[in-house]
């Protein structure tokens, strides 16, 4: 009894510490997708004089595609309320219009720096970064990402303190029986292995659960996310990187926390 108690006692602080980072690598996962989705209609209108030289790169960002807005379009949108010799002035006045598309979602800073340098570029006439829509969605991706960030980070920092408190513990009611060890040749950490185990299986059952919740819930989105989440999620989630980050943290935080109260009561 003692043993399953202190079973659970591992298990529920890592459990609930692994589930709360597998939502936020979750959270990441959808906001990258969205950023993504957003991207292939997202672009940056260029007013110029003359026709707009290629580039490759501006304000460090690559440039996915250039792509000119048909002059002659605009010209047919207005024509019939002109004269001929309107239109044909203002085929000669009219300036060329583009449109930039990015390989990666700017931040706010890095628009405004973007818009600036364009504005340098000679004969650009007008920039149009549509930075307040812009601004308000990148907005709302970050505080999400932040949110979920900072509560992981709460739970991490209190599953730390949880799990230190359960070694102490242990350390405590089994001091006698790791003096007696020590004073038969026995090192600390062969005295720590009962501990040692408890602290593997609780890991291990805790990534079991927490995985399998994971694919749960990217199995049934539809249970649990609006469906206007679900239609700018990818088709397949790919989850393979998420459940190594989710085991190797499931045996670092519960080991890392052993060995420096392991340290720490050898010191003693």
């Amino acid at each position: 009894m003692r043993h399953l108690k202190s079973f659970f006692s591992f298990s529920f602080p890592l459990t609930i510490m692994l589930f709360i980072f597998a939502v936020f690598l979750l959270v990441n996962k959808v906001v990258d997708s969205y950023k993504y989705s957003i991207m292939s209609d997202y672009s940056i209108i260029v007013i110029s004089n003359t026709p707009f030289s290629s580039i490759d790169t501006i304000a460090d960002m690559r440039i996915k595609e250039i792509e000119p807005i048909n002059r002659r379009n605009i010209i047919d949108s207005v024509k019939d309320n002109l004269s001929s010799s309107s239109v044909e002035l203002l085929d000669k006045k009219l300036p060329y219009f583009y449109k930039i598309y990015l390989d990666n979602f700017p931040t706010t800073s890095k628009l405004k720096q973007i818009r600036q340098e364009l504005e340098k570029i000679q004969n650009v006439k007008k920039v149009e970064t549509f930075s307040n829509d812009h601004s308000q969605i990148y907005s709302i991706l970050i505080l999400l990402q932040d949110i979920v960030f900072l509560l992981f980070v709460i739970v991490l920092v209190l599953s730390f303190l949880l799990l230190s408190k359960q070694i102490k513990i242990w350390f405590y009611e089994h001091n006698e029986r790791i003096t007696i060890t020590q004073l038969h040749g026995g090192s600390l950490f062969y005295s720590s292995k009962p501990i040692i185990k408890t602290i593997f299986f609780s890991a291990l059952f805790s990534s079991t659960m927490v995985i399998f919740a994971l694919f749960m819930i990217s199995n049934n989105l539809a249970v649990v996310v609006q469906p206007e989440i679900i239609s700018i999620l990818p088709k397949v989630i790919h989850l393979e990187y998420e459940v190594i980050q989710i085991i190797v943290l499931s045996f670092v935080i519960p080991f890392l926390t052993f060995f420096g109260l392991l340290i720490q009561y050898k010191m003693k």
